[in-house]
C-alpha cells in the first residue's frame, strides 16, 4: 500500500511539472512559480521516500 502511494506521489509531482510547462507557454508566471515548487518538492519527497533515506 506505502509504494503504491510513492508512486502515486511521483506522478503526481511529473503531473505538476508538466503543468508548469504548460502554463509558461501562456504565460502565467506566478501559476509557473507554484506548480514547480509543488512539483520539486512531491518528487523529492518521493525519491526519498522510494530509495528509504528518511
Amino acid at each position: 500500500m506505502i509504494r503504491i502511494l510513492q508512486f502515486l506521489v511521483l506522478a503526481f509531482g511529473l503531473k505538476e511539472l508538466f503543468n508548469a510547462m504548460e502554463y509558461h507557454k501562456q504565460k502565467k508566471k506566478k501559476w509557473v512559480i507554484a506548480s514547480l515548487c509543488m512539483g520539486i518538492f512531491a518528487c523529492a519527497c518521493a525519491i526519498i521516500s522510494i530509495t528509504g533515506i528518511l
